[in-house]
């Protein structure tokens, strides 16, 4: 698409079509990664836990922020090999070409939207038909299934907060579109963490933001091995917390900056956890009994309960399914004195909505990195 007397602008479309060209020209991630085994590349470390709180099980992979008082990397991911790293370069450098932009790994034109523009099939919520007031664990899990499936252009909105002894700790939420994205297809993410700053009281101080990221980046087909895509990482790193930066892979933004990457990055699925789908079929499987109707965040619901062949830590675990769309709302989980509530809203992709997932930049905050 041509501007009077301008540049070409690159649109969606054109980012879409040139990572197709790229796809059937770069060598795949099955024989880059295999390749990197070759050379005994050493595994990938696992996250550093948050301290005080129990083992997140259900959230393999999320992302943190640094520890209070130094710079943490989120991932231990494992250095390419000379003949991975050539093959990633050149799949960089061919898609820069392609798209008008840098070649450089870092910095230069970005070549992502920097907001997705709302699908022409944006509407209400999916129409499903009701299994009835009293489903049975598979008529109810097949109304999931294809309520899960219908949402799947919406923006998925989760809530994660933590407690201890009833206080707030920790609080998480994050934004993605699409609610469940295809291979090729651009992914938008936003998350915003949010903690007690450090040498404050665990018993009364509040939580305060802490780190606010976004990532975006092109959805890669499934792989057994890990993957890496071409993504764009906006990270801002809140001042007053106790920690001196905040990591990801190898970013490190100083408190109190923000920082702006366009790179490749290891693939990271965003997708709200647990899935729906993945609910669904554990309720099929008899790993939820249903103890109850009630109502939540003003729609009428289904309370179920995890049985003791459920996969989730805690005790007690519930589980609440919204009777009008047939998407969970909520679940909660117990484990001594924390408590885990995970809460689920999937919105319309209209433009007021897509808009949450632009992270503001704070007065006065300077570019870092």
């Amino acid at each position: 698409m041509e501007g009077p007397a301008s540049a070409p602008v690159r649109t969606e479309a054109d980012l879409r079509a040139a990572l197709v060209d790229l796809g059937q020209r770069a060598p795949s991630a099955d024989a880059v990664l295999s390749e990197m085994r070759a050379t005994g590349t050493p595994q990938r470390r696992r996250l550093p836990e948050t301290p005080g709180l129990p083992d997140q099980r259900r959230r393999p992979g999320r992302p943190r922020p640094a520890g209070p008082g130094r710079v943490t990397r989120r991932f231990g991911w494992p250095q390419l090999a000379v003949g991975a790293a050539a093959a990633v370069a050149a799949m960089a450098v061919t898609l820069a070409l392609t798209l008008g932009g840098s070649p450089g790994r870092t910095g230069g034109q970005d070549v992502f939207p920097a907001l997705p523009n709302p699908p022409a099939s944006a509407g209400g919520p999916p129409a499903v038909v009701s299994p009835g007031d009293h489903p049975s664990a598979t008529s109810l899990a097949q109304a999931m299934l294809t309520a899960f499936n219908a949402a799947s252009d919406d923006l998925a909105y989760e809530t994660v907060t933590d407690f201890r002894a009833g206080h707030l700790i920790q609080n998480d939420l994050s934004w993605s579109w699409p609610a469940i994205p295809s291979p090729g297809q651009l992914q938008y993410v936003r998350d915003a963490f949010s903690a007690i700053p450090r040498r404050a009281s665990e018993t009364t101080a509040p939580v305060k933001l802490t780190e606010d990221d976004s990532y975006t980046t092109v959805v890669p087909h499934p792989s057994r091995y890990g993957q890496s895509e071409l993504a764009r990482l906006i990270m801002v790193c809140y001042a007053g917390t106790g920690q001196t930066g905040c990591g990801w892979g190898r970013f490190d933004t100083p408190a109190g900056t923000w920082s702006k990457h366009t790179a490749v990055m290891p693939y990271i699925e965003f997708t709200p956890t647990p899935r729906g789908a993945d609910l669904a079929r554990q309720i099929a499987r008899g790993q939820w009994r249903i103890v109850g109707h009630t109502r939540l965040r003003g729609q009428r619901a289904l309370k179920l309960a995890e049985t003791r062949s459920g996969t989730y830590q805690g005790h007690p675990v519930f589980l609440w399914v919204s009777t009008a769309t047939y998407l969970p709302l909520r679940m909660t989980s117990v484990v001594g004195k924390f408590t885990e509530a995970d809460n689920w809203y999937y919105l319309p992709p209209s433009k007021a909505n897509l808009a949450h997932l632009r992270v503001p930049i704070p007065p006065g905050y300077p570019r870092s990195g």
